[in-house]
């Protein structure tokens, strides 16, 4: 809970932005002004603008703010108010107040099961598919082990900066490094011991504050039974959570519980891959999510170089003209980072761009989720999109 200074703070900030957007009659131009047209400064300093940089990792004063849609929940002036007096905790908002999770296997666990219905003979998965060059004149692309195949029409999923250097061609090189990103680290700490109580049932956790590296913490544990060893496992103490060394490293049973963080990391703001993990640890003691002598049973650190494609003051200008010109070309860019687009770059839209870019080629359908990012983020999906693009493919036609 907020101190009550900071309280009126944040309530002052939002009747001002309230009272403002009456007579306002111009868009903001980044994502820095929205946040206070929309929240007022107090929440804006709070915790906006400290959070967001930990997320992107750029100042939001470099991100535009048309991308933004339901991405981020806005405040209703008297909810806030009414919680604030009645001490009261504000009900399920935003778009992912409720989503599912597999119970084993993780999200991962999805694409792995889609790709084990695909012919095994047209598939090529690892360091042996992978694409080292694509000559578009040919409509031919060369994999890692040396095999060319040919296409007529392509869909590409790959980041689309490595696509324009796969492809060779300096006009899309030079385009892409219009396009900003930020890299990933993803952490993972397992703790023996029952999951204390003042963590209870949540999913995510997010820290603007300084006194730890990352934004974003999910109790993984939470999410399924499976997602830690059963009680019975005995697993050694690796180290306590303040970092000391165990009395004994002899391997004892549980119960265990886990935890995810996640780091971000850019040009504008580096990170340290020697220390992160020892930071991060520290973070959760420092925050409280940890007792200095919690005892840690496994970590994990992994970095992911393109985690988040920004939605940059510059990226739709470089985006409306290195799409079309790839297409001019036989080749669909599309995904997280194929077609750059944060707020269609979930796994559920990349999936969806897949399935619009082929009903494209082969139907001319309207690529909606590409297109009208706002339109299916507002809507439930309850077309059977697949089963029609099924049955045109079961026809034969032509690509």
């Amino acid at each position: 809970m907020l101190p009550k200074e900071e309280q009126v703070k944040c309530i002052d900030g939002m009747i001002d932005a309230a009272l403002e957007a009456r007579v306002a009659n111009t868009k903001p131009k980044n994502f820095d002004e929205w946040i206070v047209r929309m929240m007022g400064t107090g929440i804006a300093d709070l915790f906006m603008r400290p959070y967001n940089y930990k997320v992107w990792a750029v100042p939001t004063t470099k991100m535009q703010c048309a991308w933004l849609g339901e991405r981020v929940a806005a405040p209703n002036v008297k909810a806030v108010t009414t919680n604030v007096i009645l001490n009261k905790t504000a009900g399920n908002w935003g778009p992912n107040a409720t989503f599912r999770f597999p119970a084993r296997g993780g999200t991962g666990g999805i694409w792995i099961a889609v790709a084990d219905t695909l012919p095994k003979e047209n598939t090529r998965f690892g360091e042996k598919g992978k694409v080292t060059k694509v000559n578009a004149n040919n409509k031919t692309v060369q994999l890692a082990d040396g095999t060319t195949v040919g296409y007529k029409k392509l869909v590409s999923t790959m980041s689309v900066d490595f696509l324009a250097e796969a492809m060779g061609n300096q006009e899309l090189v030079t385009l892409s490094k219009e396009l900003f990103y930020s890299s990933t680290h993803v952490i993972g700490v397992g703790i023996r011991g029952a999951r204390p109580d003042r963590i209870g049932d949540k999913c995510w956790l997010y820290f603007p504050e300084d006194n730890c590296p990352f934004y974003r913490a999910t109790i993984f544990s939470n999410y399924s039974p499976y997602n830690q060893p059963e009680a019975s496992k005995k697993l050694p103490t690796l180290q306590l959570a303040d970092g000391s060394k165990p009395e004994s490293d002899e391997a004892k049973e549980g119960p265990y519980w886990s935890i995810m963080l996640e780091v971000s990391e850019s040009s504008m703001k580096p990170v340290n891959y020697e220390t992160l993990l020892a930071e991060s640890i520290q973070g959760l003691v420092n925050t409280e999510m940890l007792k200095p002598t919690d005892e840690i049973v496994s970590t994990y650190h992994r970095r992911f170089d393109h985690g988040y494609p920004t939605p940059s003051l510059e990226r739709e200008g470089a985006l409306t003209q290195i799409l079309p010109k790839l297409q001019n070309m036989d080749i669909w860019s599309r995904g997280r980072f194929g077609s750059w687009r944060y707020e269609v770059g979930n796994q559920d839209h990349s999936f969806m761009l897949g399935v619009e870019a082929v009903d494209n080629i082969v139907n001319g359908a309207v690529e909606l989720t590409l297109n009208y990012p706002d339109f299916v983020n507002g809507r439930q999906n309850t077309e059977r999109r697949l089963v029609d693009g099924a049955q045109v493919f079961a026809k034969g036609k032509s690509l």
